[in-house]
């Protein structure tokens, strides 16, 4: 009585490539590029023109990272439109009611931080440019309340424009609104 072994495979050799070709995804097609940059500068300069018609602070650093991630990144969670307003929205609102506490707003900024991802995960609503939202809100450029408000205004700017920018380059976006 003979038993058949099984034919164990020879191990292969590790792949040897040399350390300077990347494995990154490919460069995207040249006019995909000049669409989001387009649709990134037009948000962007909407939301700046508000800055400077009002004199609020309309233009916030985190809203070039959501522009990033709106249009450049629209399959990802954190991209959809109920993650970039709600999450700006949250955090800014967390980032008021930290700021009232009074404490120092080195202190304060960390704290706003933090709890703004706590509140986003609790919501569903992660936007990590949001958290450093929350950083902001913590002193007062304008009245509390008011910046809440004009971040959720200008965050259904960015998803608007993002809108136009990812239909022009054949992308389907939102994935979902709510």
């Amino acid at each position: 009585m003979t038993s058949a072994s099984p034919q164990l495979a020879e191990p292969s050799a590790p792949s040897r490539t040399p350390w300077y070709v990347s494995s990154a995804p490919p460069r995207q097609r040249l006019r995909v590029i000049v669409v989001e940059t387009i649709a990134s500068l037009v948000a962007l300069a909407i939301v700046g023109a508000l800055t400077v018609f009002t004199h609020d602070p309309w233009l916030i650093p985190p809203f070039a990272a959501s522009m990033a991630l709106v249009v450049g990144g629209a399959h990802f969670p954190l991209a959809q439109p109920r993650n970039v307003i709600g999450g700006h929205v949250a955090s800014a609102t967390v980032g008021v009611l930290v700021g009232l506490i009074g404490i120092d707003a080195l202190w304060a900024g960390a704290l706003a931080g933090a709890l703004a991802l706590g509140a986003m995960k609790l919501l569903r609503m992660s936007h990590s440019p949001a958290a450093a939202t929350a950083m902001i809100a913590v002193v007062p450029v304008i009245p509390r309340w008011e910046f809440v408000v004009l971040v959720g205004s200008a965050a259904v700017i960015l998803i608007a424009v993002g809108l136009v920018g990812n239909k022009l380059n054949g992308v389907n976006y939102p994935h979902y609104w709510w």
